[in-house]
């Protein structure tokens, strides 16, 4: 359920019952922090992890997008900080207890509704992380670049594993942008929510395959 996936970053993977699609979150150990990233179908995704972090630093969460299977698991921890991007807060409120009727069934543990402390709309440091407004996907996408183990997370804005070279699209332009911006930071490993880590050469594929499609 847990592995390891380079030198600081553990995945946890689940395929919750009944539905075609599995869930990664992740645990990034930094020098500063234990450094999660979403929060999983509830409270059991990040008490899974706590066994992998270090105790006596705080923990911090950073969310990838507001959807429920990223955010549900927020409440089993104190955490010293919550990073989102805007417009975060606003559509975690509104999705909410119509995404909690609909998909409570699959959910692990408790469901405790928490919005981020912290709000940003341009890229922002937090230790060796850096942050990245990514929208495409949603408008409040966020995607984590860590040199360090040269690597990027870039949540939904991945497709689902077997289904093509791109997500669901709130913003095609947007996402052309992000996209751009993932190759410019030429890592060795892409991590998303719903697939294996790939090669960033992926990353030319899906570009090509929107701009291509765009001029026809």
């Amino acid at each position: 359920m847990i592995r390891q996936i380079s030198a600081h970053v553990y995945e946890r993977r689940v395929h919750p019952e009944g539905v075609s699609w599995f869930i990664n979150t992740f645990l990034i150990c930094c020098d500063h922090a234990n450094v999660f990233i979403d929060s999983g179908l509830g409270s059991q995704a990040i008490e899974d992890f706590l066994p992998y972090c270090d105790q006596n630093k705080p923990n911090n969460l950073i969310y990838t997008h507001y959807h429920f299977d990223h955010v549900w698991g927020s409440g089993a921890l104190s955490f010293a900080k919550i990073i989102a991007c805007e417009p975060f807060n606003r559509l975690l409120e509104e999705d909410f207890d119509r995404s909690h009727a609909y998909f409570k069934e699959i959910q692990e543990g408790t469901v405790t509704c928490v919005f981020a402390d912290t709000l940003i709309d341009e890229k922002t440091q937090m230790g060796p992380l850096t942050l990245y407004p990514a929208p495409g996907h949603t408008q409040d996408g966020l995607m984590i670049h860590y040199p360090q183990d040269d690597l990027l997370i870039l949540g939904d804005n991945l497709s689902d594993q077997g289904q093509g070279l791109t997500p669901e699209l709130l913003d095609r332009d947007a996402y052309i942008k992000t996209i751009e911006l993932a190759i410019s930071l030429k890592v060795k490993t892409l991590c998303g929510s719903h697939c294996d880590e790939q090669s960033s050469m992926v990353l030319e594929s899906i570009l090509k395959s929107l701009t291509s499609t765009s001029s026809v």
